[in-house]
């Protein structure tokens, strides 16, 4: 059963700090999961629309060279419930591929969102239980990577994802992923560089934890992570 602190935050004297650390990898794969679907879905739509552009223009660019830039993508979705189609938006077809083109706004939208998902869980939901298993205040549950994201996050929701010279100067992992003075651009090598740096920190908090020695330098040779309790049969918990 989980209880209300001093500072009303939620924490559960049952828990194990394994456990809680083996939830937020599990929540980090599946914000990776998603990541990588809905990047197949921007390259399934890219891939449909460019093909239906190329065999309406085929014949139309012999008679108007300049007919590429007079093509709309005409989107829709079908609710089994309604008799019409539900009308989304009408875009250029150059406009509508560029968004879902690879880096392109689709993918940057994304990759923004799932980073800000990733602090704010970390933040108000697993870092406050890892410091009552630890039996230590909330600051005292350090990382470099997820202070990061703060940094990130706060550009994000408040800056208009512009990252200004004051705020890059704080980024202690992340400073060569992003320019200075312009919107983040998050590379599709990027993000999953960055999964890997949060599990990899996961790793080291989970030494410090064990005790185990120079927790950073072991858990700096770790690309991805998964943690298995021993049950009482003697096989490993799922």
């Amino acid at each position: 059963m989980r209880e209300l602190n001093a500072e009303n935050e939620i924490t559960s004297p049952e828990e194990r700090f394994d456990d809680v650390v083996r939830e937020y990898i599990a929540f980090v794969n599946q914000q990776v999961g998603a990541y990588m679907d809905a990047l197949a879905g921007f390259a399934g739509h890219y891939a449909r629309v460019e093909r239906q552009v190329r065999r309406a223009l085929r014949s139309s660019r012999r008679v108007n060279p300049k007919v590429d830039a007079d093509t709309v993508v005409w989107a829709s979705y079908e609710d089994p419930t309604q008799p019409d189609v539900i009308h989304n938006r009408i875009v250029r077809a150059a406009d509508y591929l560029a968004i879902n083109a690879r880096g392109g706004s689709n993918e940057q939208q994304h990759a923004r969102a799932v980073l800000v998902f990733l602090f704010t869980y970390w933040e108000d939901e697993i870092r406050p239980r890892l410091a009552a298993c630890s039996g230590v205040e909330k600051n005292a549950v350090q990382s470099y990577i997820m202070g990061d994201l703060r940094t990130v996050r706060h550009v994000i929701l408040h800056a208009k994802s512009i990252l200004r010279p004051d705020k890059h100067k704080t980024l202690k992992v992340l400073g060569t992923f992003f320019d200075v003075d312009r919107p983040l651009h998050i590379a599709y090598d990027d993000m999953h560089k960055i999964f890997a740096l949060v599990k990899r920190d996961c790793a080291r908090l989970m030494f410090e934890w064990l005790g185990v020695p120079d927790p950073v330098g072991q858990a700096s040779q770790f690309v991805d992570v998964a943690i298995q309790r021993p049950t009482p049969s003697g096989g490993t918990a799922p």
